[in-house]
């Protein structure tokens, strides 16, 4: 009887166990049916393709300047901050790891907390590896690229002994014409296995795959770039130049705005002012934190990076991603930083946060 992919979640150290167990058979020449027989395949062109079992690192790495080429030649250049952000958990209680690859399973992108990262790093699961069929072995972003469908990868049956402890969800991403772009996957140790991750995915497929039919064909008006921050628009949507920058941000009384060297005023709603103060009051932040304080909810992480989205392509300016961080240069025009009492800042505002700043608690 073959492994029962229901047991990948209801019982992930047991589905371990058993999968590597038949990875020891199948790649010492024995028979199993407890592996897919996709995956069985999969281990037979990862061997002829002159991958090892035991191999440590991808047969391709690139280097730092072909990595910034590699992000230049993908679609996904324009969306992959924030389609990473929207599925990441930077705190240091997060527990697994993003990342985006190119058409043809290079990591390009990944995002997870100190923890998580540094154990990705132990396998080079990091940027510029080549996580292909090819380049790697059988896993879950090369199943993902062969079906053509979201597929887990789960312990044993990578071809890789070294990735064994780990347990991996992945998508394509598909352009407007049907096309593979790209690989969403999302990875982490066995014993954080749940079912939920293949909605997390799902709906960071979803997002990656809508923004690249709506956008532009190139990097727009608050569009995000692969170093975190935004492309800056001017007035009347148009890209910003170094002669109009930000010249003051206002959140001092009853309407707050943003206000360029040329003159021009971008107003906010309550919401984004709220949010655009917060950013201000510190260097950086979690999207969790960010949740807390914006809507008293640690869970509400998928709205508030939808409304930094939104604040970016409003007022086009420079918030990097994982951690929040609005840019120092204009964190210095913020009005209320330049005062001792900020007693009139945003005084609509109710949310304990902003009280807590007006009163300098």
């Amino acid at each position: 009887m073959s492994l029962h992919p229901a047991l990948r979640f209801s019982d992930p150290r047991a589905f371990a166990e058993r999968s590597i167990r038949a990875h020891g058979i199948a790649l010492s020449g024995g028979a199993t049916s407890d592996l897919d027989s996709r995956v069985l395949r999969a281990w037979r062109r990862s061997g002829a393709a002159g991958i090892s079992p035991d191999q440590e690192l991808p047969a391709r790495v690139l280097a730092r300047d072909e990595i910034a080429t590699a992000r230049e030649r993908t679609p996904l250049r324009h969306i992959a901050t924030e389609v990473v952000a929207s599925v990441a958990d930077t705190s240091a209680a997060g527990r697994h790891l993003v990342v985006l690859t190119d058409s043809r399973g290079c990591l390009l992108w990944r995002a997870g907390s100190p923890q998580v990262l540094r154990r990705a790093d132990s396998i080079a699961f990091a940027e510029g590896a080549d996580w292909s069929e090819r380049g790697i072995g059988t896993n879950g972003i090369s199943l993902a690229l062969e079906t053509g469908t979201l597929t887990h990868a789960t312990a044993g049956e990578h071809y890789v002994r070294a990735h064994h402890g780990w347990t991996c969800t992945a998508s394509p991403v598909r352009n407007a014409q049907g096309e593979i772009v790209g690989v969403l996957d999302v990875s982490h140790p066995i014993r954080f296995s749940s079912s939920e991750t293949a909605s997390l995915v799902r709906c960071g497929t979803r997002l990656a795959e809508t923004l690249l039919a709506t956008g532009p064909g190139g990097p727009g008006p608050g569009d995000p770039h692969p170093s975190g921050s935004a492309a800056r628009p001017g007035p009347g949507g148009h890209p910003d130049t170094d002669a109009n920058p930000v010249t003051e941000i206002r959140l001092l009384g009853w309407r707050p705005s943003v206000i360029r060297a040329d003159g021009s005023t971008i107003a906010l709603t309550p919401r984004r002012a709220e949010l655009l103060a917060l950013l201000a009051s510190r260097e950086a932040w979690t999207a969790r934190a960010l949740s807390e304080a914006l809507y008293s909810d640690k869970g509400a992480t998928a709205t508030v990076r939808g409304e930094v989205r939104r604040l970016r392509q409003l007022t086009g300016l420079s918030i990097d991603s994982q951690p929040y961080a609005l840019a120092s240069n204009e964190r210095r025009c913020v009005d209320f930083l330049s005062v001792e009492h900020p007693d009139d800042l945003l005084p609509d505002s109710e949310i304990p946060a902003i009280i807590d700043l007006r009163y300098g608690i």
